[in-house]
C-alpha cells in the first residue's frame, strides 16, 4: 500500500507532497535532503549514473521513478510497504506525472483542485479482493485435491494464497509455517519484479542445505524434491491478484501439479467474474 507520494528534485533536495496517509509522520524539512543525500551516496559508491531507485527503512520502501528519464533530476517519490510491486509503482508514477506535469513547481505548488484530486485518486487506487466470491464448495474441493497430492508425497505446500501486488497476502488456501524458509509475500513481490508483470511464472530450484535440514527434521525424504514457486495472474486483463504457490515437489509429478494449479487459478478467475477489470491507468 502507498503511504506517501511526492515529486522532488534530487539535485537540490526540494520536494512537494502530493498525497500522504496517516501511517507516516514525515518532516519535509528532513526527508527531501535525506533522499538527495542517499542518491548522491549511491552514485559515489557504485559509479551508477542512475543513482538511488529503491531503499528500505525498516518495513517501509522508498521508491523513486524518473518520469522524464534518469538524466533529468525530477523524481516521483513513493513511500510504500516493502512488498509493493515496482512496475506497478512506475505505472502509477507515470499516470500521476501525466496529470500534474503542467503544474509541478518547487516554489508554489498549487495545482487545480480537480487535477490534484485526480492524482490522489490514482495514488490511492487499489483493488479489494472479494473473498465472498469463493464459495465454500469450491474451496473444499480445492483443498481436498491439494491434500491428496500432499498425502501421495507429490508436493509439500509451504504456502498457497492469493497475492495482491499492493496489499500482500489477501487470502490463504493452505500454509505450513514449518515449511516456510522464506517470506512468501516478499518473494512474491521480488519474483514479479524480476520477471515483470506477466501472466504466469514457474520458478524451480534445487534445495539449499538449510531447506534439506528443515525437511529432514519433518521426516520428509528430500532425495527427489526441488523447490517451486508458481504465480499466475487471476485475470485476462491487468489486475492486482495472483495465485501464488510456494512448495517442495517431486520433479516427476510436475505436470500433475501444474495442472492442479492451473485448474485452481481458472476456478478462482471464473468466480471473480465481472470484478476483473483493467486498471484506470
Amino acid at each position: 500500500m502507498i503511504h506517501l507520494v511526492a515529486f522532488m528534485d534530487i539535485e537540490t533536495g526540494l520536494g512537494r507532497t502530493i498525497y500522504q496517509d496517516n501511517t507516516l509522520k514525515v518532516s519535509e524539512i528532513l526527508i527531501w535532503p535525506m533522499i538527495s543525500a542517499l542518491n548522491n551516496f549511491v552514485i559515489e559508491c557504485t559509479a551508477s549514473e542512475r543513482g538511488l531507485v529503491n531503499a528500505a527503512l525498516e518495513d517501509i520502501k522508498i521508491y523513486l521513478y524518473s518520469p522524464l528519464g534518469e538524466s533529468n533530476p525530477l523524481r516521483v517519490v513513493f513511500f510504500t510497504d516493502l512488498f509493493d510491486n515496482n512496475e506497478y509503482l512506475e505505472k502509477k508514477g507515470q499516470a500521476i506525472f501525466s496529470v500534474l506535469s503542467q503544474h509541478i513547481s518547487f516554489e508554489t505548488f498549487e495545482p487545480p483542485i480537480d487535477m490534484l484530486g485526480k492524482a490522489v485518486e490514482i495514488a490511492k487506487y487499489t483493488q479489494i479482493f472479494p473473498s465472498d466470491s469463493l464459495d465454500s464448495n469450491f474451496l473444499d474441493i480445492l483443498r481436498k485435491k491439494l491434500i491428496n497430492l500432499e498425502r501421495s508425497g507429490s508436493i509439500y505446500v509451504a504456502d498457497l494464497f492469493i497475492g495482491d501486488i499492493d496489499q500482500g497476502k489477501v487470502f490463504t488456501f493452505l500454509e505450513s509455517a514449518e515449511l516456510q524458509e522464506k517470506d512468501s509475500v516478499l518473494l512474491f513481490s521480488e519474483l514479479l519484479t524480476a520477471f515483470s508483470i506477466d501472466s504466469e511464472i514457474f520458478v524451480k530450484s534445487s534445495l539449499s542445505e538449510k531447506e534439506m535440514a528443515s525437511l529432514k527434521k519433518l521426516e520428509i525424504q528430500t532425495e527427489n524434491l526441488i523447490e517451486g514457486w508458481f504465480l499466475k495472474q487471476l485475470s485476462d486483463v491487468e489486475s492486482d491478484f495472483w495465485l501464488v504457490g510456494y512448495f517442495y515437489f517431486t520433479k516427476q509429478k510436475e505436470e500433475e501439479i501444474v495442472q492442479y494449479l492451473n485448474w485452481a487459478a481458472e476456478g478462482i478467475k471464473a468466480r471473480l467474474g465481472d470484478f476483473n477489470q483493467g486498471r484506470p491507468f
